[in-house]
């Protein structure tokens, strides 16, 4: 097998596991610092309040948006500084400012992408709750991910007739 580049040395190799931390953007959890923690949870909250998820697969999920969310934030922010850097000229006059520029702005595209994806998941899961509940009702709890194509089929079976309203004739008849 051969050997992949990287560091070798116990030094580089404790120095490479820190990569995630010099900008906190590909770590595993958001990074939320004292002074930016009300902004975090101001963030949170008021999502919390649009999207309002029930049950942990949504809640999951609805956590995956945050972070994508505050990540998207901290993207722009992390921007801004580069352009303070270069003395409000465009980074692009200077390569190091050029790349990290670059670098934040693959990392807002990734985290906007993201944000989407799961946002289109909780309002999926939240369609199928829906169903779930006008059809199964609170009585007979099942899974979330019932088959939907069967009760959309059902739906259609028993679509109620519209009828006509009766004349005011017909009624006093």
């Amino acid at each position: 097998m051969a050997s992949r580049p990287g560091p070798n040395t116990e030094a580089g190799k404790a120095a490479s596991s820190r990569n995630a931390l010099k900008n906190g953007l590909t770590s595993l959890h958001p990074i939320v610092t004292d002074e930016d923690h009300p902004d975090y949870e101001a963030l949170h909250d008021n999502l919390f309040d649009s999207l309002q998820p029930i049950g942990h697969l949504q809640d999951h999920t609805f956590q995956r948006l945050v972070n994508a969310a505050w990540n998207t934030q901290r993207c722009l922010k992390l921007e801004h500084m580069v352009m303070e850097s270069t003395g409000g000229v465009a980074p692009l006059a200077h390569p190091e400012a050029a790349k990290q520029a670059a670098l934040f702005d693959r990392y807002y595209v990734r985290f906007e992408g993201s944000y989407r994806a799961n946002l289109r998941e909780l309002e999926r899961l939240q369609r199928l709750q829906l169903a779930q509940d006008v059809h199964f009702g609170d009585e007979n709890p099942v899974g979330a991910l019932h088959d939907l194509e069967l009760y959309q089929r059902l739906a259609k079976r028993t679509r109620p007739v519209l009828q006509s309203h009766p004349s005011p004739e017909t009624l006093s008849n």
